[in-house]
């Protein structure tokens, strides 16, 4: 008898505990999917740029109408934007820190009086291949390599 009631004991412990570790299991793998999320959500939003190079010219003289500014919609793959002068949108790729805009950007086609900002910012974007987000996340900076080549803040 006192082995029936010790056998019953121990497999009532030996459940208790595999239903412990799989709840624990669970919860670790929402924590990491959920700061996943946070990382990829943190570059999404509008931010509008306030630094670029090269810089041969202020960013007032090469943007006089308003400065460039991009949308990020990471869920989506979609960015959006401004040149300064035209609208475009497309895909984007982004896969821990790496980034990556889609070849095909859909452009509006306006004229303007100096296209050379147009220029140097889609051509940057294009460049860039990584991100960082600040810690408060309210400045995005694309880069090429190690360099920073444009700056952006949330707007």
């Amino acid at each position: 008898m006192k082995r029936r009631i010790f056998m019953i004991a121990l497999v009532i412990i030996a459940i208790i505990n595999v239903a412990c570790n799989d709840q624990k299991k669970t919860s670790e793998e929402n924590s990491e999917v959920t700061k996943k999320e946070q990382k990829a959500n943190l570059i999404d939003g509008k931010w509008e740029m306030d630094y670029m190079i090269p810089q041969e010219k202020s960013l007032d003289s090469l943007y006089p109408e308003s400065k460039p500014s991009l949308t990020i919609n990471s869920e989506k793959s979609q960015i959006s934007g401004m040149t300064g002068c035209n609208n475009f949108s497309g895909g984007l790729t982004i896969d821990g820190k790496q980034f990556k805009i889609a070849e095909n950007l859909a452009l509006t086609r306006k004229m303007c009086p100096d296209m050379t900002g147009e220029d140097t910012f889609l051509k940057n974007l294009e460049k860039a291949d990584a991100y960082s987000v600040s810690n408060r996340g309210n400045t995005l900076n694309l880069i090429m390599g190690d360099i920073a080549i444009m700056r952006f803040q949330r707007k």
